[in-house]
């Protein structure tokens, strides 16, 4: 699976796999070009939807090598997931750390354990949307975080935060979109913006946007996907040893 992530080289690759068992559950494992990681949430909205268009369904359950179980549906075009609320603890951002990404200053900090994240409230969104990390360095400078989210209050029109995501760590300089880390951010702006129904913004050269619905008890995550290709890998023999080799 590394070997094909690595060939196809998207920020993330999904294999399911599917469960025989009558109540309809997918395994699910994620892969960089460099490591296998643990989540990720625009990877499993994407692989909800080839779930329903091929089996004809509209809600199904993933479940992640950690255990953890990820349930999804489709709502008219919206694919939602539904994930735990993660909580950010104190976190004591190193000068190592801000050199590397080459930030003067920001509003507040937190570090999440259960995604090894470490998010940064800044002042302003100019700084967030030219930010231009220094990503060799930025690895260097910590071997407990595998990626830094950086977000603001909107100041673009019909949406209610901004962010950018980076993760070297793993494989991925800058995540074009990301899911997984609204489980901390859908309770952040709730509770900033005393909305629980928020639209979110992710400032990358490609750029994305999600609805987060932040609950007591999970944040549910919805995003339009779009099926742009269908193939096949054919994995003989020799192409398992070639892909082997390349190793």
């Amino acid at each position: 699976m590394l070997a094909i992530a690595r060939e196809l080289n998207f920020p993330v690759t999904a294999f399911i796999e599917k469960n025989t068992a009558a109540k309809p559950i997918y395994p699910i494992k994620y892969y960089t070009a460099t490591t296998e990681i643990q989540a990720c949430g625009h990877a499993t909205l994407v692989s909800a939807k080839v779930i329903f268009e091929l089996d004809s369904k509209v809600a199904t359950t993933f479940t992640t090598i950690e255990g953890l179980a990820i349930g999804v549906r489709l709502e008219n075009d919206i694919v939602v997931m539904s994930c735990p609320v993660y909580l950010m603890e104190t976190a004591v951002v190193t000068k190592e750390l801000m050199d590397s990404i080459g930030l003067g200053d920001y509003k507040s900090s937190g570090y999440c354990k259960e995604l090894q994240t470490l998010f940064l409230e800044l002042e302003s969104p100019s700084v967030l949307k030219s930010f231009r990390p220094d990503f060799i360095k930025l690895v260097s400078s910590s071997d407990t975080i595998k990626e830094v989210v950086i977000t603001f209050v909107s100041d673009i029109a019909g949406y209610d935060y901004l962010l950018r995501s980076f993760c070297p760590w793993i494989g991925i300089d800058e995540d074009p979109v990301t899911g997984s880390v609204h489980s901390v951010l859908g309770g952040f702006w709730k509770s900033r913006l005393n909305k629980t129904s928020l639209k979110a913004f992710q400032c990358s050269e490609r750029g994305g946007k999600l609805f987060v619905t932040a609950l007591d008890d999970k944040v549910e995550l919805g995003g339009k996907t779009i099926t742009i290709l269908k193939g096949e890998i054919l994995l003989s023999k020799s192409a398992s040893k070639m892909l082997k080799e390349c190793e």
